[in-house]
């Protein structure tokens, strides 16, 4: 299964017009509500971001480097499609 989560760079609006969100099989629209750092991952830091999509919740885990564009109070989506 391929996971892609977008930071809202793309408009996923419904109507008449084919919108990104059409490529996928399950959208959501959640939180970013958490970011911490894995102090138990030892010398490779983590950072791990928590998002809520109304009451499922996700955690993200990896390098800090990757993590830097993700902000607290940030809206996402978790688009979902099998590949």
């Amino acid at each position: 299964m391929l996971f892609l989560i977008t930071c809202g760079k793309h408009k996923l609006i419904q109507g008449a017009a084919k919108s990104f969100a059409d490529k996928f099989e399950y959208v959501m629209h959640g939180l970013l509500y958490k970011i911490s750092e894995d102090e138990s991952s030892g010398p490779d830091v983590k950072v791990m971001i928590y998002i809520s999509f109304g009451g499922l919740q996700l955690m993200l885990k990896g390098n800090p480097s990757y993590m830097g564009k993700f902000k607290v109070d940030q809206r996402l989506f978790l688009l979902m499609r099998k590949e």
